[in-house]
């Protein structure tokens, strides 16, 4: 990777100052008003903010101005000054130093490598999500930490460099493998030749080829995960290394799944890869890596068994396979960071190709908040493309996607996490039709109340859902901040400042499907509606910032970090709800 260009960086320091203002103002870390005005060392950082309807300030980038002099201040003096100020502790603030200074070298690149809108509409889901910058909500995005100067040019999706899969062979006494057949699958993922290759490896190395199992591995875990640490079982040939395959990848917004680039029909690949970023290390749980397949059947018979849901035509990418390898010391040692449990395994999921109806195209989620450095928004340029007026647009998405959500919470007392990385959105010439729903091994939850809806959940499945069971309070907040703050939040803003779609509008459009839904099936579910109240006046803010920044910092803890809630928002979906 190159050092950055001064006209790039200096653009993207200042977006991310304002980012960082703005996110923090949200979460009630630092106070915003329409006047900004930040006090650092040296000087003061001025600017102006505008109210958006959920009670929140969006800082204006191009307003910021700096009283000391020449450019802005650093975003990492920015971010230090401030969160040291809100009293985060010093080895926090070093850290998290760190994630913002590798977000901002990324968004630096971006910026210059960026293709307009109306082209990234075009672009096959793998292509696009390699457009996106990121989540929007944190501020840090990519902080990828464990990632070089290197690797930050060759493994995540804005790089656009194709990866190339290694694979090992597992003895069976080490490795376990669910769901469909295991060489089935493998071979589906590689082809003939390339699989007859691997038996031929696998056997060479003194491994069964009928009874080993077949590991993908990305190949920087490999160098910095799987060669040092399982380097007993390697030696042993417990493990065997077959090469590097012949497949070229490219990485999803969730970087460590994966699609095949010459073939994006064949099964997607999520691996290991055990770098920090965001909010947790990107690890495979084993737990529920081997109830995935499991997971996937009930979720899918749910789906195919009701008449609703086959109505609305909602896609579930099934994780229809595993493996894993538990490591032999950290499986068995008390109180391990959950990161080393993590290590070594795969899921094979389903493509969204062969579920997509003719002249249909399918997207992330999260394009719909792009913005390209031009201002072209791929919002904007679906609105246009569909023929439809921006109001009549935004009626027909929250059509696609609220009713089946809403179907899976008030029915079956199940969520997601339908945040813009975890869901795509089906499209016909810009018109969206269906919703998308991928990752739920990872995101599922269920409610702690006894509904007859869960009968079909197995022991095991029950027991890789242990630590999510969650009562009806609690289960909503999934689809309320998923979906409400961390995607309707920014689209809202978009369809206001861009589209023409006032924010009170883009909000009453979301409480008529709501409210349309509830009258259909009132009769049936009106318990329900009420055990998962989404019409209450505010519900609990959860702070994803917070969470590195202030109550888990950089500690390497044996369970996977929760996050928590500071203050409240107000619900756009409650009947009393008055936008600001």
């Amino acid at each position: 990777m190159t050092a950055p260009d001064l006209e790039q960086w200096e653009r993207a320091n200042r977006e991310l100052i304002a980012k960082l203002l703005t996110e923090f103002g949200y979460e009630e870390i630092i106070s915003l008003s329409g006047a900004v005005s930040v006090d650092l060392p040296g000087g003061t950082l001025t600017g102006r903010a505008t109210r958006r309807a959920l009670g929140w300030w969006r800082v204006d980038p191009s307003s910021l101005e700096w009283s000391g002099g020449g450019a802005l201040p650093d975003a990492a003096d920015v971010f230090a000054a401030v969160l040291t100020a809100a009293g985060a502790d010093a080895s926090t603030v070093a850290g998290a130093v760190s994630e913002l200074s590798s977000t901002l070298l990324t968004d630096a690149r971006q910026l210059a490598t960026a293709r307009p809108a109306a082209e990234v509409v075009d672009l096959e889901p793998v292509l696009a999500e390699a457009e996106l910058t990121g989540h929007p909500w944190i501020v840090a995005n990519k902080g990828r930490v464990g990632f070089g100067a290197d690797d930050l040019a060759a493994y995540p999706p804005e790089a656009r460099a194709d990866v190339r899969l290694l694979w090992l062979a597992a003895s069976p006494a080490v490795a376990d493998a669910v769901g469909l057949d295991h060489h089935a699958v493998v071979r589906d993922q590689v082809g003939e030749a390339a699989f007859e290759a691997l038996r031929a490896a696998a056997q060479l190395g003194g491994l069964d080829p009928s009874t080993c199992v077949f590991v993908p591995v990305h190949p920087w875990q490999w160098a910095h995960r799987i060669l040092p640490l399982h380097a007993p079982q390697l030696a042993r040939g417990e493990l065997v290394f077959l090469g590097v395959g012949p497949a070229r990848y490219r990485p999803q917004l969730a970087i460590r799944t994966l699609t095949d680039l010459d073939d994006p029909a064949r099964r997607y690949l999520k691996l290991p890869l055990s770098i920090l970023n965001t909010s947790v290390y990107r690890g495979l749980p084993r737990e529920r890596t081997l109830a995935a397949p499991e997971l996937t059947a009930w979720l899918s018979s749910v789906v195919s068994g009701d008449e609703f849901l086959r109505e609305t035509g909602l896609i579930l990418l099934g994780e229809v396979a595993g493996v894993s390898v538990a490591h032999p010391v950290y499986s068995s040692l008390p109180g391990v960071p959950y990161q080393y449990t993590e290590l070594l395994g795969a899921i094979w999921r389903e493509p969204v190709q062969p579920y997509l109806r003719d002249g249909e195209r399918a997207v992330s989620l999260a394009a719909l908040m792009h913005v390209d450095p031009s201002g072209g928004t791929f919002a904007g340029e679906l609105v246009a493309r569909s023929g439809l007026s921006a109001t009549e647009w935004v009626a027909r998405l929250h059509e696609a996607v609220l009713p089946p959500l809403l179907h899976v919470l008030y029915k079956y007392g199940a969520m997601f996490s339908p945040h813009g990385q975890n869901c795509m959105i089906v499209h016909r010439d810009g018109v969206p039709t269906r919703l998308v729903v991928k990752d739920f091994v990872d995101d599922l939850a269920i409610c702690s109340e006894s509904i007859p809806e869960h009968a079909g959940l197995t022991p095991s499945v029950r027991a890789a859902l242990a630590d999510v069971v969650l009562d009806g309070k609690t289960l909503r907040k999934y689809l309320q901040n998923g979906l409400l703050i961390c995607v309707y939040r920014y689209l809202a803003e978009i369809a206001a400042d861009r589209l023409g779609v006032p924010e009170a509008t883009f909000w009453a459009s979301a409480r008529d499907v709501l409210t349309a839904y509830q009258d259909r099936f009132r009769g049936e579910l009106a318990d329900r509606f009420t055990m998962f109240d989404l019409e209450s006046p505010t519900f609990p803010k959860l702070c994803l910032n917070r969470l590195r920044l202030f109550e888990r910092g950089y500690a390497d803890d044996p369970e996977r970090p929760v996050i928590s809630a500071v203050g409240t928002v107000p619900n756009p979906l409650s009947p009393s709800f008055a936008p600001e």
